[in-house]
């Protein structure tokens, strides 16, 4: 029985670590090794290329300096799949990182170009971006993933009583909050400054999840006056999230118009969709192909200070029609193409055919 290394840069509960075990769940016949970070990358390499020398396919989840270094001690006849949602050297321009840093991005992104079987990309307009940086082998298509049985629709059950959120119109996000102090900000800034733009109306900010920018949001929220309009839930279990996102009545997907964005479908678009949620996301990626004009927003460049006023002016078109957040369950017919239990069938057929 042929062996498969599945080599994640991320924890069993991390987006990384939950799509291959998905992808291990669908991989019948074969003798599947999953890996996930647990300690340095030093020594997580070491694990990873030990488990890569066993193995007849590595698959390397995300495009990471410990999953690719792992891989680089397979032997010479073990393929390489690279699935990845980023494009790393063009992100750390855009957030303007150390020329180290960008110039080490470079050199592992050359380095998978040259190494991999197949690249597995998570939009078209990332396929696009490889065959521009010259990547001539096959690339599939297999988009981020959702639990689509986890999301079902969720009546009030008291969560926005208990939350203080009785009267108000809320506006959501949910992921992993990150902040750039050279940008000056991060996921949430802009929430944030549009709510503080219409203190007309009952807008209350419900971010869903941690990370190192949820300090930086709570002391913006207070410089702009609307700290008791801020919620931080935290991150919740999978199982709890269509719980959480039904109390919210607009969920926000901001991505800046770049290269590094326009190639991402990122997990929190299909975890919208699937829970029926009404969007605003910026002109950006996958949502352009998915979502109605009336959710899409202008966004320029690589960090537009004019969008809070754009999103104000979108979340208050909402909040004075609240019969369009209803449009927003119409959206789950779009989920099922995100469905784990087919994209998990997808990438595993793409180990078959590597494997023979």
């Amino acid at each position: 029985m042929k062996t498969v290394a599945l080599i994640t840069n991320g924890s069993e509960a991390s987006a990384a670590g939950v799509r291959a075990t998905r992808i291990a769940g669908a991989l019948d016949g074969f003798d599947v090794e999953v890996l996930f970070r647990e300690g340095s990358r030093i020594a997580d390499a070491r694990r990873f290329a030990a488990a890569a020398r066993r193995a007849a396919v590595v698959y390397a989840m995300d495009l990471a300096g410990a999953p690719l270094l792992g891989a680089a001690f397979r032997s010479r006849s073990v393929k390489l799949v690279i699935d990845t949602g980023d494009a790393p050297s063009a992100f750390f321009r855009v957030v303007h990182a150390r020329r180290s840093k960008i110039a080490a991005a470079r050199l592992m992104e050359a380095y998978a170009y040259r190494s991999a079987s197949v690249f597995v990309v998570r939009g078209t307009y990332h396929s696009q971006y490889l065959r521009k940086q010259g990547f001539t082998k096959q690339v599939n298509v297999i988009p981020d993933g959702v639990e689509l049985d986890a999301f079902r629709r969720v009546e009030d059950d008291g969560l926005r009583d208990q939350l203080g959120l009785t009267e108000a119109f809320t506006v959501a996000i949910q992921g992993h909050f990150t902040w750039y102090p050279e940008l000056g900000g991060g996921l949430g800034w802009e929430l944030l400054h549009a709510i503080a733009l219409r203190p007309d109306l009952p807008l209350h900010a419900v971010l869903i999840g941690d990370g190192p920018g949820v300090p930086e949001l709570h002391r913006l929220a207070g410089e702009l006056g609307i700290s008791d309009r801020l919620h931080v839930i935290g991150r919740v279990p999978y199982g709890s999230l269509a719980r959480h996102l039904a109390i919210c009545d607009v969920c926000l997907l901001t991505q800046t118009n770049d290269p590094s964005s326009w190639v991402r479908t990122t997990g929190k678009l299909p975890v919208y969709l699937a829970a029926g949620r009404y969007v605003l996301s910026t002109r950006v990626g996958t949502a352009v192909d998915l979502l109605p004009d009336e959710m899409l927003l202008d966004y320029h460049g690589s960090w537009d200070r004019a969008y809070p006023a754009r999103l104000a002016e979108a979340i208050a078109r909402v909040a004075r029609d609240p019969d369009r957040v209803e449009k927003g369950w119409a959206l789950r017919q779009l989920a099922p193409r995100f469905d784990y239990a087919t994209i998990a069938s997808q990438a595993a057929a793409v180990v078959r055919g590597l494997a023979g």
